[in-house]
């Protein structure tokens, strides 16, 4: 299992691909534009996506998930949003995301459809709900350093820890 916390400057440029993390505008879990988007994991969910490209040729196309348990002993409540992003800083919208507007912790989210390669996992418990698509001074956020690697069909597991700013 990996713990990472990130720097407030890498923070800023992270959350910056994580534009369809927690929008909070797709309540049926349906999800468009090739994002995940909803929630899964706890009974306050609203519903999960994926999105993922097929293969060509003869074989089925192989993708993987990454499960994650975020923890956090704080007192302070939010949404919470989970994205895997596939370069740092990230360049465009994440690969997958989920939310859960009322996380109890420890939480337990996947990010599905994944395809083989390297993700970055980012966690970030918006205190107050006021700004989904771009953390605040007083929002959580942690990320998976080194990335995490998913090599097909594989769940690897992970744990985020959030952590009360001094």
């Amino acid at each position: 299992m990996l713990r990472s916390r990130v720097s407030r400057l890498g923070l800023i440029a992270l959350v910056g691909g994580l534009v369809a993390c927690g929008n909070g505008g797709d309540p049926t879990g349906t999800g468009t534009g090739g994002a995940t988007a909803g929630a899964t994991g706890s009974t306050s969910a609203t519903g999960t996506t994926a999105a993922s490209s097929g293969g060509t040729g003869g074989g089925a196309h192989q993708t993987g998930k990454i499960e994650i348990t975020v923890d956090y002993a704080g007192t302070k409540t939010g949404t919470l949003s989970v994205a895997a992003v596939t370069s740092f800083p990230p360049m465009g919208p994440p690969a997958a995301s989920q939310s859960n507007k009322t996380p109890t912790f420890p939480a337990k989210l996947e990010l599905i459809g994944l395809d083989p390669g390297t993700y970055y996992v980012a966690a970030v418990l918006d205190i107050g709900s006021d700004n989904p698509q771009m953390p605040g001074p007083d929002d959580l956020v942690t990320v998976t350093m080194p990335p995490v690697m998913v090599k097909g069909n594989d769940a690897p597991m992970i744990t985020l820890t959030l952590m009360d700013k001094p």
